[in-house]
């Protein structure tokens, strides 16, 4: 073959390459418009069968005023859907859910509780898968490695103390300093239902450890009410010296109405992640994932930061409690603890709350 003819070749093949490189790209060009297209008609499918549906139902952990906050921005969005609350706590919700799936009687579209709570949902067969678009926004670590649910909101576990009746000289700076006999005889509240925090404790103990030194703060003559916030008000209207565990929001949003109420955070910071996940028997299926899509949107998270909660999304910002929470290390959550949760709450009550168990 003459130089010349090689030059053909070569330019021919050149040619070759270009023309399916333009090919390829237009291929996929197309592909990547229909994807768009096929979830555009998937959004607007969900929207025209929640609009059928008229209704979704959220059993939360949110206070009244701080779901009524979240319906409002929802309904501004889509005002033909009507929103209801159960609110409870989680360790409430649990046993409802699980009761009214045994009497074939299904109420609940969304449910909100702590990571720990859903989990025992999970297991229990008492979700829906649901992977919300919006989950691209939102980091791994707050999402179900099996696609049940994405975080919406976490918290801090903190204790908060009444700053009237705790000098700054003897604030607890770690769990140690709350055997300190000069805490005991009922100045310490806890909610009866800390199990996540519980498990928590002991695992950065270690079991053994962690269990000795709660037999010591049972010692203490502990004073347990049903509810974190709760326990809060009792701080703030000097009832009691301090509690814990409660949530940094909680405390930060008493102190903003003058109450002599402060927190402090012991490290690794317990983090409580709380997920909407969608109920395996939702009434109102495409309702359900509707509120859960605004939920972790922009514009639902930015309402969650307003109530002064920490919003899972990067690409909002959290704010004072945020900012203030940027310079703790945070304990990860841990799935495992689900398997085994029975068995801590029965330690916590046997252990923890044992004079009042009695």
């Amino acid at each position: 073959m003459s130089f010349l003819g090689s030059k053909k070749v070569e330019s021919f093949f050149i040619i070759f390459l270009l023309a399916f490189s333009l090919l390829l790209t237009f291929d996929i060009s197309v592909t990547k418009n229909a994807l768009a297209s096929q979830s555009e008609g998937d959004a607007v499918k969900l929207l025209e069968g929640a609009k059928k549906e008229g209704e979704v139902l959220l059993y939360s952990t949110l206070s009244v005023q701080e779901g009524d906050q979240l319906f409002k921005g929802f309904h501004e969005k889509y005002p033909s859907i009507k929103t209801k609350m159960y609110r409870a706590s989680g360790e409430s919700i649990l046993p409802r859910i699980v009761g009214e799936d045994q009497a074939k009687k299904y109420l609940c579209d969304v449910v909100s509780i702590p990571a720990l709570l859903t989990d025992v949902l999970k297991k229990k067969n008492l979700l829906a898968k649901y992977l919300s678009p919006q989950g691209k926004f939102i980091p791994e670590v707050f999402k179900d490695p099996d696609g049940y649910w994405i975080g919406g909101y976490y918290m801090f576990n903190v204790l908060a103390y009444n700053t009237k009746l705790v000098a700054p000289k003897d604030v607890p700076r770690n769990y140690e300093d709350l055997l300190a006999p000069k805490w005991k005889g009922g100045k310490i509240g806890m909610d009866t239902g800390a199990i996540n925090w519980f498990a928590n404790v002991l695992k950065i103990m270690g079991e053994e450890k962690g269990l000795e030194y709660m037999k010591k703060l049972s010692g203490q003559d502990i004073k347990f009410r049903d509810g974190r916030a709760l326990n809060s008000q009792m701080v703030a209207a000097g009832e009691i010296s301090m509690t814990i565990p409660v949530l940094n929001h909680t405390t930060d949003r008493i102190k903003s109405q003058g109450a002599p109420i402060e927190w402090v955070a012991f490290e690794p910071v317990i983090v409580d992640i709380n997920p909407p996940a969608v109920s395996a028997h939702a009434p109102h299926p495409n309702a359900a994932r509707l509120f859960i899509d605004f939920m972790l949107s922009r514009e639902g998270q930015e309402i969650i930061a307003s109530i002064e909660k920490l919003p899972t999304r990067d690409d909002v910002n959290a704010g004072a409690a945020g900012a203030r929470g940027k310079r703790f290390k945070i304990l990860p959550y841990d799935p495992s603890f689900t398997d085994q949760y029975a068995k801590y709450a029965k330690l916590y009550h046997e252990v923890l709350m044992k004079k009042q168990s009695k």
